[in-house]
């Protein structure tokens, strides 16, 4: 773990309150074993439909930072209006805006082969297309980050980063297709694969692997320690 990942996580201790929102528990784990404190609080149930609706046809980047965005933006709309429902480590309205800023945190990924914009599957034969046109390429992982920043006063500001990472994956043979499409690991990740899942045919190129997941560490630190380290 970097020097600076550890300070940002001591930070969350005591410097500002860190909301995830998201209800992934890959982010959760990674933020988790980093030694962050936080709480969860997943944006509503399609929150970024319409973002996405008018942005057919947008580069994977300005994507992944406008739904960022929006899923961050829907959590602070129900922090502001009370409609908080916390886990992990139980923190309510009142204590955070009392006590300390309030960060909320929101990620957006998608997988991307010359061109193509890959996101969640949305069935085992989606799945099986994606992993097909993955087979035997280079391509890419995109993740928009987005940091909604609340202050005492309940005024906020809104801090952005993209990070791309790039991967190999090999020519897979039917026997390796049909065995991870039957352990449906691929359920819920962008390009129907997840890296944490140890497949020998998937190789990191360059990049963060924790981007790869779905929430970029070091990119992540690098933020929070800019704004809030003393």
């Amino acid at each position: 773990m970097s020097t600076k990942l550890s300070e940002a996580a001591l930070l969350s201790h005591s410097a500002f309150h860190l909301i995830l929102a998201s209800g992934s528990a890959r982010r959760r784990e990674l933020l988790t074993d980093a030694g962050f404190l936080f709480s969860v609080l997943p944006p509503r149930s399609g929150a970024e439909e319409d973002a996405e609706a008018s942005l057919y046809g947008a580069t994977p980047e300005l994507l992944v930072k406008t739904l960022a965005r929006t899923k961050a933006r829907d959590v602070v709309s129900m922090l502001l209006n009370g409609t908080l429902v916390p886990r992990l480590d139980g923190l309510a309205t009142a204590s955070i805006v009392a006590n300390a800023p309030l960060v909320v945190l929101a990620c957006d990924s998608v997988a991307v082969c010359d061109g193509e914009i890959l996101g969640k599957p949305v069935d085992r034969a989606d799945a099986e297309r994606m992993l097909r046109r993955l087979s035997g390429s280079r391509h890419s992982v995109v993740t928009g980050l987005c940091l909604a920043l609340l202050s005492r006063e309940s005024t906020s500001r809104e801090l952005e980063r993209v990070e791309t990472s790039t991967l190999q994956m090999d020519e897979l043979s039917e026997e390796q297709l049909s065995a991870y499409l039957a352990s449906n690991l691929w359920q819920g990740k962008a390009g129907a694969f997840g890296y944490q899942d140890g497949n020998s045919w998937l190789e990191l190129l360059s990049g963060e692997e924790s981007n790869v997941v779905g929430l970029p560490l070091e990119a992540l630190a690098q933020i929070l320690v800019e704004n809030f380290s003393a």
